[in-house]
């Protein structure tokens, strides 16, 4: 990385659809060009979530970050949820996921956002540090069920 990656991070549109998957893929989650055009044409209508991107080198991805408003009910206010964070595996290292995570938590300032919260599975070790480095501490405990469509 040659810039500062913190200039370098924006919203990512539809037009970044091919550049979103390798990174998907790096984590292990599946899909398509068209299954990832789908889902950001669905972000691109929608004020309540946001994909960011860093730029890297030479016309690709650095990472990625996935968050998304949830309207509180018992109070006034959102909780900011991150569904994602990938950060390349050649650009890990460098303030790539610190700079994404920060950019996220500004918009969830901005948004009225009274907490924000981030799940990252089991295994990933090195996420939980990362995490808890930057203020994230585990607490509760999720109960998930699957949809028979899935």
């Amino acid at each position: 990385m040659t810039a500062d990656i913190a200039t370098r991070i924006r919203a990512a549109g539809i037009d970044d659809s091919a550049l979103l998957l390798p990174l998907l893929h790096e984590l292990g989650y599946p899909g398509t060009l068209q299954s990832v055009s789908a889902q950001m044409a669905i972000y691109a209508g929608s004020n309540a979530s946001r994909v960011l991107v860093a730029d890297g080198e030479a016309g690709t991805l650095a990472g990625l970050i996935a968050g998304h408003l949830i309207p509180l009910l018992h109070q006034p206010g959102n909780l900011g949820r991150i569904t994602a964070l990938i950060v390349a595996r050649d650009a890990q290292e460098r303030g790539v996921g610190t700079a994404l995570l920060a950019a996220i938590e500004r918009w969830f300032a901005a948004q009225n956002c009274l907490r924000y919260e981030v799940t990252s599975g089991d295994q990933r070790a090195a996420a939980h540090r990362f995490y808890a480095c930057r203020g994230y501490v585990s607490d509760e405990r999720r109960f998930i069920k699957c949809s028979p469509a899935s």
